[in-house]
């Protein structure tokens, strides 16, 4: 009775000297968890008023972890933070008594999420080779392509990116090895770098990589997809021009019937987050002109209306809905499921129209965005397509016209019962 007390408060942390945590688990045969935290950080206090004090997640760490918290900037935990290279907060780290890594999280993690965790550590750690072995025999130097494509299936349990373990498993090959069924399966589930070889051989055989799989044409283009918008993402976060360069070079290679479209849309977001203006227009107008303005209203509206009746087949016949949403969300997909398409266009094109009323100065294009701000508005209207159009008159000079519009922008919000400061304060202002 008192052991389901203390188990139901969540995570009961040990505070004890690091040899002795050690000690406990080596008596226990248990495995460390340990928490790496600072006093500053946001997410460290979430995790523990949100995760760790959860009671599902108390009974599997208290009954089969020795748990340790530690601040990385005091004392020991000092120490601990270099020894397993710990350099973003909250850390958790998996240790076994001889104090080899098991695993390593970095981030926020929600219950569900840590509970997993956990149980991939476990299976894991009852494996004949575990994980920390595995590595361990890495870090020494072992290469050779039944070990790497060992190291990789344990590495995919854990969701870690593998895409250097899969380039340095397809260079241990021979060339006889490379179309081979393991070849391609591992290249296909684990992703790959787009500029390295792994890429080049799943080009070069990728009718036979299609034949693997059930839907192998469509799990290949992910396969591409994904590992080509991963480097999209890091070239636009860090700004690369020649990783984004490369990424759009990818694209066109691998994924030629999309790739237009999606490098169009790329450059879009890319040259904004660079502030080149110039290029930001130009591409705006390409991608903008090509393909959202091309559809034409009508079209929208129906292919919105064909997916909603998709989705409320099920409920019509009494059962649960095909995506899975059940009853509680009923309302919010009667109310808006019909205009999914619609609503994400609109998105789309306000905010093009942000940007442009923010950054362009050019009397024509501004002229241009006029036209996909009424387009915004033809098919959903929102305070903030409004608000958009009206800053956009008011750039272009029409000051009335601007006044307007914010009208409309703040009459729509009280109808719809949103804040309406944002569209108060910029009719006082106009005004």
């Amino acid at each position: 009775m008192a052991s389901t007390q203390v188990f139901s408060q969540g995570i009961i942390f040990r505070q004890d000297d690091w040899q002795n945590v050690l000690m406990q688990a080596k008596a226990q045969k248990k495995l460390i968890f340990v928490d790496i935290y600072t006093t500053w950080c946001g997410p460290c206090k979430e995790m523990d008023k949100k995760t760790f004090t959860e009671s599902s997640v108390g009974d599997k760490f208290n009954a089969r972890f020795i748990n340790y918290k530690v601040d990385a900037e005091k004392g020991f935990g000092i120490n601990l933070a270099k020894r397993y290279n710990v350099t973003s907060y909250p850390t958790c780290l998996f240790v076994d008594a001889t104090e080899n890594l098991m695993y390593k999280q970095e981030g926020l993690l929600r219950a569900p999420d840590l509970l997993k965790e956990a149980d991939m550590v476990l299976n894991n750690q009852a494996n004949a080779k575990p994980r920390w072995a595995l590595e361990k025999l890495y870090n020494e130097g072992r290469r050779d392509s039944e070990f790497l494509s060992e190291f990789i299936a344990v590495n995919s349990l854990y969701t870690i990116d593998n895409t250097n373990l899969v380039e340095e498993y397809v260079k241990s090959l021979t060339p006889i090895q490379y179309s081979s069924d393991k070849t391609l399966r591992i290249i296909v589930n684990n992703g790959f770098k787009i500029d390295g070889k792994a890429f080049e051989l799943l080009l070069k055989f990728r009718e036979k990589a299609e034949s693997l799989f059930e839907g192998g044409v469509e799990k290949v283009n992910r396969a591409f997809s994904q590992s080509i918008n991963e480097v999209f993402d890091v070239a636009l976060k860090t700004k690369n021009q020649a990783m984004f360069d490369k990424a759009l070079a990818a694209n066109l290679k691998a994924l030629p019937n999309t790739a237009d479209r999606v490098n169009d849309k790329n450059k879009l977001a890319f040259y904004l987050a660079m502030k080149d203006v110039n290029k930001f227009s130009e591409a705006a107008e390409q991608y903008l002109d090509q393909y959202v303005m091309f559809v034409q209203v009508e079209s929208i509206r129906k292919q919105d209306l064909w997916e909603y009746e998709k989705i409320m087949q099920n409920y019509k016949l009494g059962i649960r809905d095909s995506v899975g949403a059940g009853a509680a969300l009923y309302q919010n997909l009667k109310k808006n499921a019909k205009y999914t398409m619609a609503r994400l266009t609109a998105n789309e094109l306000n905010e093009v129209v942000k940007a442009f009323y923010d950054q362009v100065d050019d009397k024509a294009k501004l002229k241009k965005a006029v036209e996909w701000a009424k387009r915004s508005l033809e098919l959903v209207e929102t305070p903030d397509s409004y608000h958009s159009y009206a800053q956009l008159m008011l750039k272009l000079g029409d000051k009335q016209m601007a006044l307007d519009i914010e009208q409309k922008a703040y009459d729509v919000a009280l109808r719809e019962k949103l804040d309406t400061q944002k569209f108060t304060a910029a009719l006082e202002k106009m005004r």
